[in-house]
């Protein structure tokens, strides 16, 4: 009889332990029997839907009617734990009910643990709503960089350019441009800004914007990119970031092409009527390193026909696993190979090569853009 006390004594303190536990818990706890009557509730639920101990576990939660996915049932005939988002009230809970197995190792109940998620859900579908305004956001942008990019026309009844533009991101940072400075002079460059993203490509509209606010002062190349130069070190911008420009001006009246590098690594390709050649110019790139820098000048003689090539260094930094990075020279075969040609199939065909090179892998932004002498 003591024995049995004892016994009754330790089960009641056991008891109390794990009911302690239980309304420990922040999260809510209850016990279902396989006739889907509520067994026991931990006191956070008692609390927040009051005890109904003994009621059937979908009136207990204020339903008329069973659930029409009882994952409890579930539990208890399947023997695994199953989950699901639960509503109760204004409340959002994720419910996972858990089968409890008896001495013979037979389900006779099932555990039921409610976690609150209403914060949660509503985060995400903050997180969702400005995603799709961001996303909304930058596809504007993206069709406004475009826009910004000069159109496939004849310019000034002198130069006819043709170009691609292809960014690797919804944002890129290559750009280009050409500026009608006056009746005799056509400006062009073409840039890339360091990284990608909307960071770059609000760099280009800089870009854009500081280059045609120059006017008649943009005739002089050199001069024009330290301007630049400068400009940009009034942004106080970090030295991680950086831009390359190549920037030149044609005079249409002596067929000459006066130019300037800020440190741009694809040359300009020259395709005269019978041979290539690539332009050659080092300089400085447009960053904060240096307080000051110089700039210098460069003519070419241009003839009726000549076409110059402008590119970024999408093409030459693309990877082949095997064969490594794309080299100018297979541009500048690709330019000898379609001498002849037009610029649109030339065009095409270094993208082409490009894409095929890398096998689909393109991990930069690709700009190109050719100028005809008519």
């Amino acid at each position: 009889m003591h024995m049995k006390k004892e016994l009754e004594l330790q089960l009641k303190k056991q008891r109390k332990f794990f009911e302690d536990i239980l309304s420990g818990m922040k999260d809510w706890v209850r016990v279902i029997d396989r006739d889907n009557r509520v067994l026991f509730l931990n006191e956070p639920m008692k609390k927040q839907v009051g005890d109904t101990t003994g009621q059937q576990c979908f009136k207990a939660l204020n339903k008329k009617e069973p659930c029409e996915n009882c994952i409890t049932n579930r539990a208890i005939f399947e023997g695994k734990s199953i989950t699901k988002e639960e509503v109760v009230g204004d409340k959002i809970f994720s419910v996972v009910s858990s089968p409890i197995y008896d001495e013979e190792n037979n389900i006779q109940y099932a555990v039921e643990v409610f976690r609150d998620i209403t914060e949660k859900r509503a985060m995400e579908e903050l997180i969702l709503e400005q995603n799709t305004k961001m996303k909304r956001d930058l596809n504007f942008a993206k069709q406004l960089q475009h826009k910004i990019l000069p159109e496939n026309r004849i310019y000034n009844n002198t130069l006819k350019i043709v170009s691609v533009y292809i960014p690797c991101e919804l944002l890129g940072g290559d750009v280009y441009d050409v500026i009608e400075i006056n009746e005799n002079y056509i400006g062009m460059y073409i840039a890339d800004v360091s990284g990608h993203g909307v960071t770059s490509s609000m760099m280009t509209m800089f870009i854009r914007q500081t280059l045609k606010s120059l006017e008649e002062k943009a005739i002089d190349p050199a001069v024009t990119l330290r301007y630049l130069y400068h400009r940009y070190r009034e942004l106080h911008i970090d030295d991680q970031y950086y831009i390359t420009v190549f920037y030149g001006v044609y005079d249409k009246k002596n067929k000459s092409f006066c130019y300037s590098n800020a440190g741009h690594n694809c040359m300009p390709i020259v395709l005269r009527k019978n041979y290539v050649e690539e332009v050659y110019m080092p300089g400085f790139p447009i960053c904060t390193v240096f307080e000051d820098v110089q700039y210098e000048n460069e003519v070419l003689t241009l003839h009726s026909g000549d076409r110059l090539l402008f590119y970024t260094d999408g093409i030459v930094e693309a990877v082949h696993p095997d064969k490594g990075f794309y080299q100018n020279d297979r541009i500048l075969e690709l330019c000898t190979s379609y001498l002849k040609e037009d610029m649109e199939p030339l065009m095409e065909a270094i993208i082409t090569d490009v894409q095929e090179f890398a096998q689909g892998e393109i991990k930069d932004d690709i700009a190109i853009m050719m100028a005809q002498i008519l």
